[in-house]
């Protein structure tokens, strides 16, 4: 069934969010189990500073509070966290997701509720409850073998979905929130490994459910409430993990498509089709805490750029953000990191002055970089490289083992270099591999053009570009490794990056 959207409904959609931030605010005084002094409007200035500061591109922002399984507000359906100083808050009359839509709302910021569906993470550091009393009384409502000690929850039992639809209604009835964002990334799988596309049907169906709520939600409310959904990097491994995006959008289920986690590359151009003909908006996503493999909360402003400059050309809608460090540093008095930093400036908050501006970004200095698999977090630690796709970038092209034939490698650059070539200060191919090797057992071409040796340092190779070398969109890297006689050690190319720099203007803000 079709699910039928108003007019005002539509508008909501279509209002411009140039950054989206999930923003997980779930650590630190008063989420945690340690007793803190800290009040309400202390806590509040530290998690809206780098949103209220001047020049700020972020529009939404999605709050987490909790992993899904334990509440960090009052609740009928779920057991709540019993942190001392969340506890001391609410006897004084705080109620803290109420504090942080009311903040948003103030300052001109959508406030959606991030609602990780198999959040798992907190069960094992707090005492209230471990482990959660369904998975105790219901273990057949699990996934079986699941690499989550407690389990996980297996979305294809009924009772599963009208469990979670519960704790999202109680939610949306109580809280004025402009949506909510069904967090796939946290954590796969949700249906049986191995079978997940025969069980896709439970998925959509659990979908359709929140959407009918919703909707009955915005009508008693009279506006509109909207739904988010955060997904694989790519079509094909949205149907990998059941998740049956295609028709998903058919059914008008969804209206934002969140895309990716730990990601750099993702396919737009595959949810474009599958989107088309909709109102459907997607934001691809770079998760910096568990980080693309290789790019760790990386402390220079050119990589976000060059991430950012990419999506833009390849027609994104916004920018999503995970797991960045939202504070500014002058509000960590009270414990807290600053996250990567560079000359003093905070990338991440910088990054909100300019990642949601494409104009803004052309003349900017980048790194665009090519894709690397897997990352942080639990699966970098686990293995857990079989039995679901999302947050592994399973498809990205790094690294790659130098075969005896010549290597193909995509590297995508958004910025029309010829165009802007007098403009141009730097250009350059830089190529990482997992051993030093002689310059001369190795022969590059740049869209055909066969470079010059480069220059070495260390395993990396530095290869002088000019504008006529590049394209705006896809470029092709290719690669002949020569082994020299005798050699045995496989060679394997790790990083691929191009660095842009360009004349400096005085107008253009920029600690590089």
């Amino acid at each position: 069934m079709t699910v039928k959207l108003s007019k005002t409904h539509l508008a909501a959609v279509n209002r411009p969010r140039r950054i989206y931030v999930n923003n997980d605010v779930g650590y630190g005084a008063p989420m945690g189990p340690e007793p803190s002094s800290i009040e309400p409007k202390d806590w509040v200035a530290a998690r809206f500073s780098a949103f209220a500061q001047p020049g700020s591109q972020v529009d939404s922002v999605g709050w987490c509070l909790d992993e899904g399984n334990i509440a960090a507000y009052p609740s009928t359906v779920l057991p709540e966290l019993a942190y001392p100083t969340l506890l001391r808050w609410r006897r004084a009359g705080t109620d803290l997701v109420e504090v942080i839509i009311s903040e948003s709302h103030r300052r001109g910021l959508e406030a959606f509720w991030e609602y990780r569906l198999n959040g798992a993470d907190r069960e094992i550091d707090v005492s209230t409850p471990a482990p959660h009393p369904l998975k105790d009384q219901h273990p057949e409502w699990l996934i079986p073998g699941s690499w989550w000690k407690p389990g996980l929850w297996n979305f294809a039992i009924p009772e599963v979905r009208q469990y979670k639809l519960a704790i999202l209604r109680e939610v949306a009835e109580r809280y004025d929130l402009d949506g909510i964002d069904l967090d796939f990334g946290r954590h796969p799988p949700y249906l049986p490994a191995g079978q997940q596309w025969e069980h896709r049907e439970a998925l959509t169906d659990f979908v359709w459910q929140v959407r009918q709520m919703l909707q009955g939600v915005a009508e008693d409310r009279g506006r509109p409430f909207l739904l988010a959904v955060r997904v694989a990097d790519t079509v094909p491994g949205c149907h990998f993990d059941g998740m049956d995006i295609e028709t998903w959008t058919r059914r008008n289920l969804i209206d934002l498509i969140i895309i990716g986690t730990r990601s750099i590359q993702v396919d737009l151009s595959g949810f474009r089709q599958a989107t088309a003909g909709s109102y459907i908006k997607l934001y691809p996503c770079i998760d910096q805490h568990h980080s693309p493999d290789g790019y760790h909360a990386v402390p220079d402003p050119r990589f976000l750029r060059g991430v950012a400059a990419n999506w833009w050309h390849q027609g994104a809608d916004g920018i999503a953000t995970f797991n960045f460090w939202n504070e500014l540093p002058e509000f960590l008095q009270k414990g807290g990191a600053p996250g990567p930093m560079c000359e003093g400036q905070s990338v991440h908050a910088l990054a909100y002055r300019e990642i949601g501006d494409p104009p803004r970004l052309s003349l900017l200095d980048k790194y665009f970089v090519v894709a690397r698999r897997y990352g942080g977090g639990f699966y970098h630690r686990l293995g857990n490289r079989w039995d679901d796709y999302l947050n592994l970038n399973h498809q990205t092209p790094l690294p790659l083992v130098l075969p005896a034939d010549p290597a193909w490698v995509e590297v995508y650059v958004a910025d029309d270099l010829l165009a802007r070539a007098e403009q141009v200060e730097g250009l350059e191919l830089q190529l990482l591999l997992s051993t030093a090797i002689a310059a001369e057992h190795l022969e590059i071409k740049f869209n055909g053009i066969r470079l010059q040796p480069p220059v070495q340092a260390a395993d990396w190779l530095t290869y002088g570009l000019t504008p006529q070398h590049l394209v705006p969109g896809r470029n092709l890297l290719t690669l002949n490794w020569v082994a020299p006689s005798g050699h045995e050690q496989a060679v394997s190319l790790e990083k691929v990056e191009v660095h842009v720099t360009y004349h400096r203007e005085p107008h253009v803000e920029s600690p590089v």
